[in-house]
C-alpha cells in the first residue's frame, strides 16, 4: 500500500474511539492522552498528531486492519514505526476493545526485548500507534532468507525472547501470539517482541480463540481454559521453526494443521538437529499445559546452558558474537524497501470460520490417552474441526 495514500485516505462519519485508557500517575511512557480531562496531564504532555510526523515512503508491513510505515518525527528527527489502522475496519469487525487493550498493555511495558509504544492518536480516518523502530526487520524474514538458523543463532533469539516473555508474565500479561513475524530485530540483532493485539491480562483472562494457527496450543484449539502456558507452547514451536526452517505442525489448510497439533504425533527432525535441542523442544511441546516447563525451566535446560557457556560475552542483550545477516536496505531506512507481508496472516473471515468450528463441539477435560479409545479421540477431534458430522 502506498504510504502517501495512507496519509490522504478519507472516510466519512467515523466516530471517535476514545482511546484514552486509565493511567497511573507513575506511568512515564504515555506521551499522548486524547480526550484527557486531566489539567495536569494536558499541561505536561504534548499531544502528538499526524502532522508531527513525516512519511519516509517505506512500508514495513501490512496486516488485516492496516499497515506499518516508517516515519520521522519532525521535531526530534527520530525514526519510528507508525502502525495505522482504519476505523471502518475496526468498527466492522468489532476489534475496538482489542485495540484499547493493546494500548493499555503496551503503555506500561518497559523492557529491552519489547517494542516500546511512544504515543498514539486518532483522526477521522485512522488510529495510529507510534512505535519504536526495529531496523533489522522481522525474525520471520531472516529465517526465510537463510532457510534455517544455526543452533547458536536460535539460542540467541530464544534466550532473549524468553527474557521478554518472562517479564510479560511477571507483569501478568499473556502475549498469545508469539511467532517469528512478531519478533523484530534491532541493528545489533537483539529481539524486540511486538504486536500485542491478541494479548491479555491474566486477571481478565477469558476463553478465547486467537493467535496464529501454526502456533496455537492444543487447549486453545479445544476452547479449554488457558493461561500463560500458551506462550510457553509458542516458544517450543519457535525453536523448532528456527532450527528446521518450518513449523512442526503443517497441513494443506487450517483444519489439517489443527488436527496435526491435536494428534500428539511424534515430531520429526532433520539429522543436523542435536539431541539436546530435540530434548528441549519435546519438553516444551507437551499437549498437557501443566507438563510444560516454566521460563526458568527452559533457561536451565542443558541445551540452553551449554550454548550459554559458549558465549564469550555473557551480556546477551548486547552480544555481538551472533552473526546478524541483514539486507543492505535495512542499514539505510531512506531507501525504498519491498513490503514485508506475513505468510501467516489469517483474515477475519477465516478466523470466524475456525472459531465456529471450534465452538460447535464442547471439549471436556480429556482423559489420558491410554484410558481413552484412540478411535473415539480422533473422531471427537474431527467433529470439533468440522471435518465430519456428528
Amino acid at each position: 500500500m502506498n504510504s502517501n495514500k495512507a496519509f490522504s485516505d478519507s472516510i466519512s462519519n467515523c466516530q471517535s474511539l476514545r482511546l484514552n485508557t486509565s493511567i497511573s500517575k507513575h506511568d512515564s511512557n504515555c506521551t499522548n492522552l486524547p480526550g484527557s480531562s486531566s489539567k495536569a496531564s494536558s499541561s505536561k504532555i504534548k499531544k502528538k498528531t499526524i502532522s508531527d510526523f513525516q512519511s519516509m515512503q517505506q512500508t514495513l508491513g501490512q496486516g488485516s486492519f492496516g499497515w506499518v510505515t516508517l516515519v520521522k518525527e519532525i521535531q526530534s528527527g527520530k525514526l519510528f514505526a507508525m502502525k495505522a489502522m482504519k476505523k471502518a475496519e475496526l468498527f466492522k469487525y468489532c476489534t475496538i476493545d482489542n485495540l484499547k487493550r493493546e494500548i493499555k498493555i503496551q503503555r506500561k511495558l518497559n523492557h529491552p526485548n519489547i517494542i516500546k509504544l511512544d504515543s498514539y492518536f486518532e483522526d477521522k480516518i485512522n488510529v495510529y500507534l507510534i512505535l519504536e523502530y526495529a531496523e533489522g526487520g522481522s525474525l520471520f524474514k531472516k529465517i526465510k532468507k537463510q532457510r534455517r538458523l544455526s543452533e547458536e543463532e536460535a539460542f540467541h533469539y530464544l534466550y532473549q525472547t524468553c527474557l521478554g516473555i518472562e517479564y510479560l508474565h511477571k507483569m501478568k500479561i499473556i502475549h498469545r501470539d508469539i511467532k517469528p513475524e512478531n519478533l523484530l530485530l534491532d541493528t545489533r540483532g537483539n529481539i524486540k517482541i511486538c504486536d500485542f493485539g491478541w494479548s491479555t491480562e491474566m486477571d481478565n483472562l477469558k476463553k478465547a480463540f486467537c493467535g496464529t494457527v501454526e502456533y496455537m496450543a492444543p487447549e486453545m484449539i479445544k476452547s479449554q481454559s488457558t493461561n500463560y502456558k500458551l506462550d510457553i507452547w509458542c516458544l517450543g514451536v519457535l525453536l523448532y521453526e528456527m532450527v528446521q526452517g518450518k513449523p512442526p505442525f503443517t497441513g494443506k489448510n487450517d483444519q489439517e494443521k489443527c488436527l496435526a497439533i491435536l494428534s500428539g504425533q511424534q515430531l520429526k527432525y532433520e539429522d543436523f538437529v542435536t539431541e539436546d535441542c530435540k530434548s528441549l523442544i519435546n519438553m516444551i511441546l507437551q499437549p498437557n499445559p501443566f507438563n510444560r516447563p516454566s521460563i526458568q525451566g527452559i533457561l536451565n535446560h542443558k541445551w540452553m546452558l551449554s550454548k550459554l557457556k559458549q558465549q564469550s560475552n555473557y551480556d546477551l542483550l548486547n552480544s555481538r558474537k551472533i552473526s546478524i545477516i541483514m539486507d543492505e536496505l535495512n542499514h539505510s531506512p531512506m531507501k525504498s524497501c519491498q513490503t514485508v507481508v506475513s505468510e501467516r496472516k489469517t483474515n477475519n473471515k477465516e478466523y470466524e470460520d475456525i472459531k465456529k468450528r471450534s465452538h460447535n463441539f464442547v471439549f471436556h477435560q480429556p482423559q489420558p490417552l491410554n484410558e481413552q479409545p484412540q478411535q473415539t479421540f480422533f473422531r471427537r477431534v474431527l467433529i470439533s474441526l468440522g471435518c465430519i458430522n456428528r
